[in-house]
């Protein structure tokens, strides 16, 4: 048996080096099918597959807390420690907390990524150090000395990778601390994964030891035996009981589970689904495209076969035959699909814009495994027709003399139609999804974000609280920072903000009003809430309103003032000028008089629906973290010099970071949805190419087995425009029900895609309309080279082969 098959795959090389047209396309179709499957399927791999980078992955959990308008929100040092004491279910809590610190005392200051832990947190997951050790428990007590771990790669651009840790000190953030432990480079931070220094959460800047300053989020381990449910039962009946037992303090608070993995990938998770499903759209479009090949070649071949069964060949021996030939395609394919994979990955990985946090998409072990099965099912699968088709052949019928042999029955014939239509209605829902992903993207391109983005520069600092510890003190450096990057050649105009919109910095405030029935505890209506210096609006070209605006007369020692986006005025005051009014903030009970009223902007997402916002004055309630945004009359990027120096003439050791512009911080929010439409536009090509190119093959081979009647029929008279009309209507009956089959398809596959359009129905008809329109005319392109050819065909010739 060995040798016989040893024998058919060398015959059946030797046949497709005779025919290399077939062959090459035959091997590019299944090369486009697979290359493109195993490039996405090792993106979901990394992203949803393969267990993330720390010990028991699988039973990694996070926990926060939950508000009681669904929000979720961090534990405070106490919290965290009684979570420690009192859950059973899980193994071990590690609180975190992730922000940028200031490295000085350097040659240049710097900002690093830096994490504020409880002492366990590298026990909870498993990290051994390179050099010296983790923290111990009582470096996490009040007074305890300051000390820090850093990451490898810190370890050896920073400090010489010099294994003595005696005496090695950093400055974080005007503290300074001793280097203790260094960590792989391979660990990332469950939170932050670019985290480069790590120091006990008893120092996080500004922590006062109260219950209700929160700042952690935990992570643990789920005890072998527990379950996700169990545990979060339990976690919500111990936030239950500190409800109870402190009701100022927790009223409203609840607290959540989720498993870590689950988290990581939820952002992305729908959308490499989408494409997951679409990758195998067009593996199916290349199954079915080489099939037909197949069965066109094993009818050309019908006669050999029928003289090998007339010889002695067994029915398993000629179905063997044809299978081997279909293996060797596929490997083929698959191979070449293989390295067009290896090819893809970079480039889809610079597509994604970061989508993948932990790990790596690459060829590992399982993602080599993928291709491999995929190929022999498809050798099998496009073999399969062809084999019991032809592998049975009838020898009284076929080997009569003027036998046609073609050896295709009406029932294989509707076989290869029916491979037509499924390849058309496969590539029209793709183009469906394509078309509304457009579309969708098109509008989301075209909303306005409620300010000016052209020629405005953004980026970040962040003031030592060591060094800058009153509020005087911080508006002083915040207030010098904009009248020195003013009087940069270049800038029109300077303001600071917390958060400046799609820098993904933003904060919320919980509010009432004094005036009305104060909600219970916890159940206070939640506002973005943003702190900006006078000139803010006028720079950002946030639009006014009425009323008036912050200016410098709104000082720490006046009357606290508020402004209040449209949103905020039309839901917190639906019939009443909102001028005047006051709102208090539920965490401090600070009380503020509104001012004036200014357009809505959207904030992170351009998809975001209006929000209320509230914004109150940077002299009045300064702190040490700012975003400037800097309105320019040359390209933003070219003044990042001139403005670091304007800041250093105000302190020498502050460090900036994320110099961006307005335009990349527009272009980045909306990564994740051009990641998906460029890659669905390019697949719905890729099946609109492949169900043509079948669709062209059947009609091709019809009119080339039809040539006798096609003779005949001439020589009885008909024109040429009959028989165009003939080949095309078969051709186009193909494409029609594949077409009608396609919409039934769509508007079930659509729905499932409903929560990524923006402002498009799934079933939006102008897009329906126009990829039905778009199929057809390809389609019945497709079919007209085919009948062009059969119309001109000499009758002579055709009745010379008959």
């Amino acid at each position: 048996m060995i040798a016989d098959l040893w024998q058919d795959l060398r015959y059946g090389a030797r046949r497709l080096v005779k025919q290399p047209g077939f062959t090459l396309i035959a091997v590019l179709t299944l090369a486009l099918g697979i290359g493109a499957n195993t490039a996405i399927f090792s993106v979901v791999n990394a992203v949803l597959l393969r267990a993330l980078p720390f010990h028991n992955a699988e039973r990694l959990v996070s926990v926060s807390a939950q508000l009681a308008n669904g929000a979720n929100d961090a534990f405070s040092l106490a919290e965290t420690r009684w979570l420690q004491e009192q859950a059973t279910t899980l193994e071990a809590i590690a609180g975190e907390h992730f922000r940028s610190v200031n490295l000085t005392g350097t040659e240049r200051p710097d900002r690093v990524r830096g994490g504020y832990v409880t002492a366990n947190y590298f026990d909870v997951f498993q990290i051994k150090p390179l050099a010296g050790r983790t923290f111990a428990r009582a470096e996490e007590q009040p007074g305890a000395a300051r000390v820090a771990v850093v990451r490898e790669d810190f370890w050896r651009n920073r400090m010489n990778a010099d294994p003595n840790l005696a005496g090695k000190k950093l400055t974080l953030d005007g503290q300074v601390y001793e280097v203790i432990g260094v960590v792989p480079a391979s660990f990332r931070s469950l939170q932050d994964p670019d985290s480069e220094v790590w120091m006990t959460a008893q120092y996080f800047p500004g922590n006062v030891a109260a219950q209700d300053f929160r700042y952690l989020y935990c992570a643990g381990h789920l005890k072998a035996g527990a379950t996700l449910a169990q545990a979060q039962a339990e976690i919500k009946t111990i936030a239950d009981r500190w409800a109870q037992a402190w009701p100022k303090e927790n009223a409203g608070r609840s607290a959540l589970v989720e498993l870590s993995h689950e988290l990581a990938a939820r952002g992305i998770r729908r959308s490499l689904e989408l494409l997951s499903l679409a990758v195998g759209f067009i593996l199916l479009i290349a199954c079915a495209n080489l099939a037909n090949l197949m069965l066109s070649r094993g009818a050309a071949r019908a006669k050999e076969l029928t003289i090998r069964a007339a010889l002695g060949a067994s029915r398993w021996r000629l179905m063997r035959q044809l299978l081997s030939e279909s293996l060797l395609l596929s490997l083929c394919g698959g191979g070449l699909g293989l390295l067009l994979a290896s090819w893809s990955i970079e480039p889809l990985l610079q597509l994604s814009l970061g989508i993948i946090q932990y790990g790596k998409a690459e060829l590992d072990g399982r993602v080599l495994l993928f291709p491999l099965a995929v190929t022999l099912l498809t050798g099998v699968l496009t073999g399969l027709a062809p084999a019991l088709q032809f592998g049975n052949p009838d020898l009284q019928s076929a080997l009569k003399e003027g036998g046609r042999g073609s050896g295709e029955s009406r029932g294989w014939r509707r076989t290869r139609g029916a491979f037509v239509v499924i390849q058309v209605a496969l590539s029209f829902t793709l183009l469906i999804g394509a078309g509304l992903l457009l579309k969708s993207f098109y509008k989301l391109l075209h909303v306005d974000p409620g300010f000016q983005t052209e020629n405005l520069l953004t980026f970040e600092y962040r003031l030592p609280r060591a060094k800058y510890a009153t509020s005087e003190a911080q508006w002083n450096f915040h207030r010098q920072v904009v009248e020195r990057i003013s009087e940069v050649p270049g800038v029109q105009s300077v303001a600071l903000a917390r958060g400046v919109s799609f820098t993904g910095n933003r904060g919320y405030a919980s509010v009432v009003q004094p005036d009305r029935e104060r909600p219970a505890r916890g159940q206070e209506p939640q506002v973005l809430f943003n702190t900006v210096t006078p000139g803010y609006f006028e720079t950002t070209g946030i639009p006014f309103v009425r009323g008036r605006l912050f200016n410098d007369t709104d000082r720490g020692a006046t009357p606290l003032v508020f402004l209040v986006n449209q949103t905020m005025a039309a839901r917190f005051w639906p019939r009443e000028d909102p001028v005047g009014k006051q709102v208090q903030m539920a965490a401090d009970g600070a009380t503020g008089t509104v001012i004036g009223i200014v357009g809505d902007t959207k904030h992170l997402w351009l998809s975001d629906q209006p929000k209320p916002q509230l914004y109150s004055s940077y002299s009045q309630m300064p702190g040490t973290f700012a975003t400037v945004a800097a309105r320019t009359n040359v390209e933003p990027l070219t003044l990042v010099n001139a403005v670091r120096q304007a800041v250093w003439q105000a302190d020498p050791d502050q460090p900036m970071w994320k110099f961006r512009t307005m335009d990349f911080l527009l272009s980045r929010s909306v990564g994740d949805q051009r990641f998906v439409l460029v890659l669905m536009l390019l697949f719905a090509a890729l099946a609109l190419v492949l169900a043509c190119i079948g669709l062209y093959g059947v009609m091709a081979y019809s009119v080339t087995q039809r040539i006798p009647e096609i003779g005949l029929r001439l020589a009885l008279g008909a024109q040429p425009r009959d028989l165009l009309r003939l080949v095309l209507g078969q051709g186009m009956r193909l494409a029609l029900l594949g077409l009608a089959l396609g919409i039934i398809a769509s508007f079930w596959g659509a729905r499932l895609m409903e929560k990524m359009l923006f402002e498009v129905n799934a079933t939006d008809k102008p897009t329906f309309v126009a990829i039905a329109v778009l199929l057809t005319m390809v389609a019945l392109l497709a079919c007209w080279i085919p009948a062009r050819r059969a119309a001109k065909v000499d009758p002579m010739i055709a009745l010379r082969c008959e």
